[in-house]
């Protein structure tokens, strides 16, 4: 780690407030510990719980840093202890408690992606808060199989948008709501089988198509940890 630097760049937000309240800071590269990379940043994803903590609303858990920032994307610079899976050059992408928006934050190894062929540092910082997301929710827990159907609430959101494309590349059939004509066509666009503008009439009933998409949408009954669903849904 000889050529990186002692301090850094970092966003901090000493007051609740708006976009003003976003302050720039000097601070000191964090070491990588054990079980930690060292990442230089390339670019940090913003989602909605930045904006909530921006305003004082999102409550950090104890011993997170105060630097914004939950996914970033960047080159691994420094490897700690008992980490064979990364090393120093390797492009990532990291889900974070904080520290994100920086020049350098130190991440668990484990919650480390590979930047996918194709796709740019840019990119990427945006793909773990909702591959995860949607991954252990939709995949994970609820198990959706090829040609099991998925309805998708706020199907043009982030998260909706990833679930729309992972399902339908396992082959499954996506159902999808969203809040305008124009937010219905990009989740086709991303391959959703039925989509249903849900603003002014909930379900209104299309030319050829049924009003029951929860019907649509319905599949075998499956445990969820303690609880059972008739469907596989993921909301936004």
């Amino acid at each position: 780690m000889s050529d990186v630097p002692s301090t850094m760049t970092a966003i901090v937000v000493p007051t609740p407030g708006g976009p003003e309240a976003l302050t720039k800071v000097e601070r000191p590269v964090p070491r990588p510990g054990h079980g930690e990379v060292l990442i230089k940043v390339a670019a940090a994803g913003l989602n909605g719980a930045d904006l909530s903590q921006r305003r004082g609303r999102y409550e950090m858990p104890p011993g997170a840093s105060d630097i914004l920032g939950l996914e970033a994307a960047g080159t691994v610079v420094g490897v700690g202890e008992d980490v064979a899976q990364w090393k120093t050059g390797d492009q990532v992408c990291a889900l974070l408690v904080g520290g994100g928006y920086a020049d350098y934050v130190a991440a668990p190894a484990v919650q480390c992606l590979p930047v996918p062929r194709g796709v740019s540092l840019v990119e990427a910082a945006a793909l773990p808060e909702v591959t995860i997301t949607v991954w252990l929710n939709v995949f994970e827990l609820a198990g959706l199989r090829p040609g099991e159907k998925l309805l998708v609430h706020g199907g043009a959101s982030g998260i909706g948008s990833m679930a729309i494309q992972l399902a339908r590349a396992l082959g499954s059939k996506v159902y999808a709501t969203a809040g305008s004509r124009e937010k219905c066509a990009r989740c086709e666009a991303l391959g959703c089988n039925v989509t249903v503008d849900d603003m002014g009439v909930m379900f209104a009933r299309r030319p050829g198509q049924r009003n029951d998409i929860p019907h649509l949408a319905s599949g075998r009954p499956r445990p969820l940890g303690r609880k059972r669903q008739r469907e596989t849904c993921l909301g936004d």
